[in-house]
């Protein structure tokens, strides 16, 4: 309604951007992340991603880009004109709640399913006080700890028509899920199923695992949560925590969340008042346009195994936490 909307606009003054000159202004990737799906019937339910998917606190903006790296058409009915879905057998793929990043009870989304929304401003001080803490069911859960919710995801459920190279970008807070290879069949049938029955005239099950590339923009300007967490450039140095994206950069020295916009590197080349590539200081200029690149070497080579190290220690107690807790 009107307050909402009020509500909206005032958000937008508080995040207004700094000036054009400041260099604060730029984009950098949080996180990239492979993904792939089997024919597994488990999928993560509609969610968002908590801070160990996108490493920023709740109040700073953010844009997925999703990548297909294999054909993933949109469900249709089998029998179809060789043109649409009949050379296809089922697929896992991905789906959209449109709206949900606006929806008036998203906020009763975020604590059922344990959002960055509902992280304490301190962060957690331990896998005991994360466990104990943390808000909802699970980040997956939501269509058994909020069927009504569920429902209201899935009535404005998106599917994409995608082929290999196809990139669907969307806010960071818009609710999304996988879709498994037996729904996918269930949909495409028409019918609802237990997802036991073959597939129509000899269609196999796919022998196969359907691979996505995710990356994960942020402004310069996000910040890292404080508190305990698996994040690799906070393991590396908790001083890092409760940081920008640019100061970790800068501090360190390493490319942990490299810019990728407005340019890709840490500096642009020196230019002539002109506005032309400056012989005279060609040397100095590739030396800059170079800045960022074998810091990137550097960073996968000798930093981050030790940091994931640390990551897998972390994650193995949180599970065992977990299974003890029951």
């Amino acid at each position: 309604g009107h307050e909402e909307r009020e509500a909206e606009r005032d958000d937008t003054d508080r995040d207004s951007p700094p000036p054009d000159d400041d260099d604060s202004i730029n984009l950098r990737i949080c996180r990239d992340i492979f993904l792939a799906k089997d024919d597994d019937k488990y999928a993560c339910g509609w969610h968002v991603d908590d801070t160990g998917f996108w490493p920023s606190v709740a109040s700073d903006p953010g844009v997925n880009a999703w990548v297909a790296l294999e054909d993933m058409p949109a469900p249709r009915y089998y029998g179809a004109d060789e043109d649409d879905v009949g050379g296809y057998g089922p697929v896992a793929t991905f789906a959209l709640s449109l709206g949900s990043h606006r929806a008036p009870w998203r906020h009763d989304a975020y604590r059922v399913t344990g959002s960055t929304h509902t992280v304490p401003s301190e962060g957690y001080h331990s896998a005991a006080d994360l466990i104990r803490r943390r808000s909802g069911s699970g980040t997956c859960n939501i269509q058994t700890s909020a069927p009504e919710l569920y429902e209201k995801l899935e009535r404005n459920k998106v599917i994409y028509d995608l082929r290999k190279g196809d990139v669907i970008f969307h806010h960071r807070w818009v609710f999304h899920r996988t879709v498994t290879v037996d729904e996918y069949e269930e949909m495409a049938r028409g019918v609802s199923t237990t997802g036991e029955k073959d597939i129509d005239e000899g269609r196999s099950r796919p022998q196969k695992i359907f691979p996505r590339y995710s990356i994960r923009y942020a402004p310069g300007t996000a910040v890292v949560p404080p508190g305990y967490g698996v994040e690799l450039s906070v393991l590396h140095d908790h001083d890092n925590a409760n940081r920008t994206l640019n100061e970790i950069v800068k501090r360190s020295g390493l490319p942990w969340y490299p810019k990728v916009w407005p340019h890709v590197l840490k500096r642009k080349p020196l230019r002539s008042s002109s506005g032309e590539s400056s012989n005279v200081n060609s040397a100095e200029s590739e030396e800059e346009e170079e800045e960022e690149i074998p810091g990137i070497t550097k960073l996968v080579h000798d930093i981050m195994p030790r940091a994931e190290k640390m990551q897998k220690e972390r994650k193995k107690e949180i599970q065992r936490l977990l299974s003890m807790r029951g």
